[in-house]
């Protein structure tokens, strides 16, 4: 917001944010645009959310929340708890900058799009598949997905423990974060690849927030056989599932 010469207060939780708008509901200031995180300890962007619709002390802002995975899984929840706009993160300066325009250039209410909300359909009985994934948030994520779709999930934090763990366990496919401290996807895929039975031909799919030109190649190179890119959307997850462990 320096960037927009923007004056903004940062508040590291959802407590903290609501003290700080009461603070300044006392002082006579309100704020034009609260943004929020979605995923946070304690409540969600969208419980704080409703804290300041349904909080006649504080006054109406515009509400712009933020989410690491598809927004539309969240978008209709969103918009009864008084969400104006969902951005999925990484946030692009364009888009922000575009969404700032819209709510503050005009003098017309902000529009609410009603929303089409996707269902996570159950995809699987009883197969397991291995996550390994360093951030909390993500791993919580792309698990809640796939329990929906009626996976098990095991759950291993860096590839060094991921090794550990398929001493025994045979996962039918493995979703891999490529950055990860310890031992990278690379390393871990490659070490893999050289363990004994399924672990040859074992679908390993790419997880990586670098989505840039050649990744898929580098992936593909180290072993890999496909490459979802952060943040996850839905249908990519159903897709290579549905492609790499023949479930249709």
């Amino acid at each position: 917001f320096r960037y927009f010469n923007i004056p903004c207060k940062v508040t590291a939780s959802p407590s903290e944010a609501l003290e700080t708008l009461q603070q300044m509901t006392d002082n006579d200031m309100k704020p034009d645009l609260i943004i929020t995180d979605n995923n946070m300890p304690g409540i969600n962007g969208i419980q704080l959310a409703k804290e300041v619709r349904y909080n006649h002390k504080f006054p109406n802002p515009v509400v712009l929340m933020l989410s690491s995975l598809e927004k539309n899984l969240y978008q209709h929840e969103a918009d009864k708890a008084g969400v104006h706009k969902m951005l999925t993160k990484p946030v692009k300066l364009h888009e922000l900058y575009a969404l700032l325009c819209s709510f503050f250039n005009t003098t017309k209410q902000v529009p609410r799009v009603q929303p089409v909300t996707p269902t996570i359909d159950k995809i699987a009985d009883s197969a397991t598949i291995m996550v390994v994934e360093d951030d909390a948030i993500n791993m919580m994520l792309i698990s809640e997905v796939l329990g929906k779709m009626g996976f098990e999930v095991i759950k291993a934090n860096n590839g060094k423990q991921a090794l550990k763990m398929l001493e025994e366990q045979e996962p039918v496919l493995i979703f891999m974060d490529v950055n990860m401290p310890e031992m990278d996807g690379f390393a871990t895929t490659q070490m893999i690849r050289k363990m004994d039975g399924i672990y040859a031909t074992l679908p390993i799919i790419a997880l990586t927030a670098d989505a840039m030109l050649g990744d898929k190649e580098k992936c593909i190179e180290a072993g890999m056989n496909d490459y979802v890119s952060k943040p996850f959307r839905l249908e990519e997850i159903e897709n290579v599932l549905k492609t790499r462990i023949l479930l249709v």
